[in-house]
């Protein structure tokens, strides 16, 4: 079987930053990447991982050292093929990779390796990925069974899901139905001892070794500003395979706390309460975070979430207006925030919300209300982001001829990626979205420095 190197490309931020503390700056593990390579490897194939972003960082942003390491992994594996997986904020960097990897093989006397990429930007914009990178072949979709076939010997041409130069059609590959059917992530494929390093991804207050566990894939929304489920279609895992899932990843990173990945735990919410009984009957042994959206809220949810070990839950507000929220697709309301927040403070649940601005046609009014829903709420901690239309998104796809004047060059497509928005949607003056911006962030700031995690 065909041997295989992962290369998951760093973000740019780090680049020349030395002496970065991960409390303060932490980084969750590419669980996606290893779950794929841990999936190939219960197969046969031989697989390494080079995460890019851990090895930078390790480096003290000292790229050229990160490029040399990479370097030394790929002549001392000598892998058949290279996989890049990357979000569209990397864009840019997975470029830096191919183009420094073409030269050192051109250079070097060794076989070049067939080169593709995966995940949700070639996955998303194909067309536009092979605009900007040469690569051999994307593969469109969830990477196991595609991946699975190429490296035991099928040609990528008949393989469902390999979108190769000068293809016109764009087929997603076929998925794993059961996911119970996957082992459970190989976190030895990477550093684990670098990312179970203690920081504040769950408390601003209090720092604890983290690791993200998945509990599903997809989501039973639509929301419009988002991606999410733009490929995937939602499914679970059982409620045995889970528990054990968290065992396994509790005993090989020595960790008891965790964060849920999924968009929301109430989306398989008959599930997810066979989870929270079992913890329970354990003893609940460990501590989560977790996702909920506001309409999936009651109290007998909530207080079995907290016995079953939940520290702290997330909630995508996302705006003070129901007009906004409505244009969104959020399909929650504001009463149903309310009533989410009153009843994590009734039972000493701490809860984290996020908030978008800069919606279309947003206007002052709007984040007048918004700023009030963050202070009658009172959340445990606060997020306040800039919309920006990602690709997959309904956004994206129903507004790209306003989006496309501000996309040029793979740079602006990163700055896209990151949430830097290309231009101001909201129905207001420049300065004055500026001026609220510049309030509301500050308002975060005062939340989140004074987290009491003492309740």
């Amino acid at each position: 079987m065909k041997s295989i190197l992962f290369i998951i490309p760093w973000s740019g931020f780090y680049i020349g930053r030395s002496g970065c503390s991960f409390a303060e700056e932490p980084e969750r593990p590419p669980e996606g990447v290893v779950g794929l390579a841990t999936f190939l490897k219960s197969k046969g194939a031989p697989v390494k991982v080079a995460d890019m972003q851990q090895m930078l960082r390790s480096n003290d942003g000292d790229a050229q050292q990160t490029y040399a390491d990479l370097w030394q992994l790929c002549t001392e594996f000598k892998p058949d093929c290279i996989g890049m997986s990357f979000f569209t904020a990397r864009f840019e960097y997975a470029r830096d990779v191919f183009v420094y990897l073409t030269r050192k093989y051109n250079e070097s006397t060794l076989c070049r390796p067939f080169i593709f990429a995966g995940g949700v930007h070639p996955t998303l914009l194909p067309h536009t990925t092979y605009r900007h990178i040469p690569f051999d072949a994307l593969v469109i979709g969830e990477g196991e069974l595609p991946l699975l076939q190429f490296l035991s010997g099928v040609s990528p041409h008949e393989i469902k899901g390999f979108f190769m130069p000068g293809d016109t059609e764009v087929v997603k590959a076929d998925v794993i139905d059961n996911l119970d059917d996957l082992p459970f992530p190989d976190w030895s494929l990477i550093d684990i001892d670098f990312y179970t390093q203690p920081s504040f991804q769950i408390s601003y207050a209090e720092k604890d070794s983290v690791m993200p566990i998945t509990f599903g894939r997809g989501c039973m929304y639509r929301c419009n500003f988002c991606a999410h489920n733009c490929f995937l279609y939602a499914r679970c895992h059982s409620a045995d395979y889970f528990i054990r899932k968290m065992q396994h990843v509790a005993k090989q990173c020595g960790v008891s706390y965790f964060i849920i990945q999924d968009s929301s735990i109430g989306n398989f919410r008959t599930t997810w309460k066979q989870v929270c009984h079992r913890l329970i009957e354990m003893g609940s042994p460990y501590k989560w975070w977790a996702n909920l959206r506001a309409n999936q809220v009651d109290e007998d949810f909530l207080r079995l979430l907290k016995a079953a070990g939940c520290i702290k839950l997330f909630f995508g507000f996302e705006s003070g207006s129901q007009r906004v929220l409505n244009r969104m697709n959020k399909r929650i309301t504001i009463d149903q925030c309310r009533r989410a927040a009153e009843l994590c403070h009734k039972l000493d649940l701490p809860f984290y919300t996020s908030y978008i601005v800069n919606y279309f046609d947003e206007e002052e009014s709007d984040l007048r209300l918004t700023e009030e829903l963050i202070r009658e709420t009172r959340p445990t901690s606060l997020a306040v982001n800039k919309f920006s239309p990602i690709p997959g998104s309904i956004d994206y796809d129903t507004n790209e001829e306003r989006i496309k004047p501000y996309i040029k060059t793979i740079h602006d497509w990163t700055m896209l990626g990151m949430l830097v928005s290309p231009r101001l949607f909201g129905n207001m003056p420049e300065e004055d979205f500026e001026r609220w911006y510049k309030h509301l962030r500050g308002l975060k700031k005062y939340i989140n420095s004074h987290e009491d995690t003492s309740q």
